[in-house]
């Protein structure tokens, strides 16, 4: 099968998985290509969600740098989608969890990407990468292994409050792909130790997120497999090389990687959920900062 036929395939099993059996060629007319106007379909996130590497950045977007790429815009084109909305943003402005307004009682579906800006990811791999130094890549990770203590608190005050605003919602939190797969080359890590670094880092993310998740009733979304054989040092990368400047731009999804690796894994067969905690009527705070207002938002933007 050649590749337009497997994103073909994966885009209506997407848009099976979000509940349209009727594929779109482009969005409805009215409807922007990567951020939407709708509240019943909302996507949530960072740079990766935003889909900031994926090319075709939309100007109207701003700093937060969404792309017709991202996964959230392709699941609406394939689902014919109107009522969505992704509030997605590649650059931290401060404040609350500021992507949160998009959020009513009346919203269904609610996908996240959040974690790798946040613990300093792309920084990461930049300084493990042969752009960096074995002391800058060595400060990363102290820096990434700081970070990633404070990320659970953020993460369980964030869902808590994504359910506190949409409380019938089905809420899915995507992981991150191990960006080496072990190996080393000329645009990703310099030397197989540091490739280990970097998967093992993803790795351990992704177990904060699978676990926050599990705690909160909401889907994790494991993209590892989906990614398998496409890291940043393969033939065939969906991700793009970890030596640029910009850390934003270190090893995210290409457009095939939005389109073959998070659309396949979101597509996937949904394990059994567990039992979401009970609804709750009460108003979220006012200033979109979670339950918790001591933890670093995630969502700003």
């Amino acid at each position: 099968m050649g590749t337009r036929s497997v994103v073909a395939a994966v885009l209506v099993g997407a848009a099976l998985a979000f509940g349209s059996a009727l594929p779109a060629a482009a969005l409805p007319a009215g409807s922007p290509a990567s951020g939407g106007d709708g509240t019943r379909r909302v996507a949530l996130g960072d740079s990766w969600a935003a889909g900031t590497v994926a090319g075709e950045v939309e100007a109207a977007s701003g700093t937060c740098r969404r792309s017709t790429g991202a996964y959230p815009a392709v699941v609406a084109r394939a689902a014919g989608e109107t009522q969505w909305t992704s509030r997605a943003c590649a650059s931290s402005t401060g404040g609350g969890n500021g992507q949160f307004s998009s959020l009513t009682p009346t919203t269904e579906v609610v996908t996240a990407t959040v974690g790798g800006d946040a613990t300093g990811l792309g920084d990461l791999a930049v300084a493990c990468s042969t752009a960096g130094t074995p002391a800058r890549c060595d400060d990363a990770t102290r820096r990434f292994d700081q970070a990633l203590t404070t990320l659970p608190r953020s993460l369980d005050a964030a869902l808590a409050d994504i359910r506190r605003r949409a409380p019938r919602a089905a809420v899915s939190l995507t992981g991150y792909p191990l960006l080496a797969e072990g190996r080393a080359c000329p645009t990703g890590p310099a030397d197989p130790a540091r490739a280990a670094r970097l998967d093992d880092a993803v790795t351990r993310l992704d177990t904060v997120l699978s676990q926050r998740a599990g705690a909160a009733g909401a889907r994790f979304v494991d993209v590892r497999d989906a990614f398998r054989g496409h890291g940043v040092c393969t033939t065939e990368p969906w991700l793009t090389p970890l030596t640029g400047p910009d850390p934003l731009l270190a090893g995210g999804p290409t457009a095939t990687g939005h389109a073959l690796g998070v659309l396949a894994a979101l597509a996937a067969p949904a394990p059994a959920p567990a039992a979401p905690p009970p609804a709750t009527t009460a108003a979220p705070p006012a200033d979109g900062r979670g339950i918790d207002g001591g933890a670093p938002p995630l969502f700003t933007g």
